[in-house]
């Protein structure tokens, strides 16, 4: 019989409750104890979901034996440490986006985790949604042609508090800003349909509009615009805003050279005209018995869940984390500077 296992969640933010209802809702793990700085929250995230173990410092939580296996649901600033602590204490770890400060802290997390033996695995929850593996399957099997470009325009249209736990959000390169914070997951989504061709330039520039931070780092940007070069001539194209007057529509589009990706189905160009085509790929992965109503994190934490197990590998896993980290370190750093970055690779 299989073992469920037991999961810490450390922060009890949106991310954190998500996760807790996620992991509960799938047949292979159970949320045993949280950790959460601010009071209030902890209490209302264990009450919610009867937690039985509450702790004000993620440590406390690291010490308790029971726990199998520990989501990261903190801001990035502390996350390199957290990741080490956690592997050292010997549990499984999972880890909210953005990932790290900088991608050199991949690097040390994946040989932390080498060395301990256990799995690490990174959060990017739209991978795991059946559609998107789907439509990967089917690029892959050249259904489009030959991809070669992905553009993305977005608003989230909210600007965050500034408090304790939100001043990440608003300090420049902690990735907090529309691209890392927001964006970043169909960023994700399309370099990964493009099959994570590796990156060689980043050009971007940025706009802030609603500083809440004068520190020395400067605002996070409200508006951010930027273009990826990858090999072999593919490029990824993204304008986002968190803050944004505009009433036009989002879009995500992926182009090959025989069709493109739009609304999640195929469209064609044909005599005059444009067809669609439903996307019929099978998913490969099954993920078993679904609850009736699926949580947004569910595909992922019960893919956790596999990989723990062995059935599958980890997805992210540490060098998709890492090359992608490295797209976002150098469209921050060319937005900061104004000049076009080139992407060094030390995989």
């Amino acid at each position: 019989m299989r073992q469920t296992i037991r999961l810490g969640v450390v922060g009890c933010g949106w991310a954190g409750w998500q996760a807790i209802r996620a992991a509960n809702a799938t047949s292979r793990m159970k949320v045993i104890a949280i950790a959460e700085r601010d009071p209030g929250r902890r209490e209302q995230a264990g009450d919610d979901y009867a937690v039985p173990h509450r702790y004000g410092d993620y440590q406390e939580l690291l010490d308790n034996g029971a726990v199998d296996a520990v989501y990261l649901a903190t801001s990035p600033a502390g996350r390199l440490q957290q990741v080490l602590d956690t592997l050292n204490a010997g549990k499984h770890v999972l880890v909210q986006k953005p990932h790290a400060i900088r991608a050199s802290e991949i690097l040390e997390m994946d040989a932390a985790a080498q060395q301990s033996g256990k799995t690490l695995q990174f959060c990017y929850f739209m991978r795991h949604f059946p559609r998107n593996r789907q439509i990967r399957r089917a690029i892959q099997h050249g259904k489009i042609g030959t991809p070669y470009h992905a553009r993305i325009f977005g608003k989230y249209t909210f600007i965050p508090d500034f408090d304790e736990n939100s001043r990440w959000l608003h300090v420049y390169g902690q990735k907090g800003g529309s691209l890392g914070q927001h964006y970043s997951h169909e960023l994700d989504i399309v370099w990964w349909w493009m099959g994570c061709p590796q990156p060689e330039w980043a050009f971007a520039a940025m706009h802030v509009l609603y500083p809440r931070y004068d520190g020395p780092e400067g605002p996070a940007e409200d508006y951010f615009s930027g273009i990826v070069g990858c090999e072999g001539g593919k490029t990824l194209q993204i304008d986002c805003s968190r803050m944004s007057h505009s009433d036009s529509e989002s879009v995500m589009e992926f182009y090959g050279t025989t069709g493109a990706i739009t609304n999640n189905g195929i469209s064609r160009f044909k005599a005059g005209e444009f067809i669609r085509e439903p996307i019929d790929e099978p998913v490969e992965l099954n993920h078993g018995e679904l609850p009736e109503e699926v949580p947004v994190f569910f595909y992922e934490l019960n893919h956790f869940a596999m990989a723990i197990a062995g059935e599958v590998a980890p997805d992210v896993a540490a060098d998709d984390a890492y090359t992608f980290m490295s797209i976002l370190d150098a469209l921050y750093d060319s937005a900061k500077s104004g000049e076009k970055v080139y992407i060094a690779h030390q995989r």
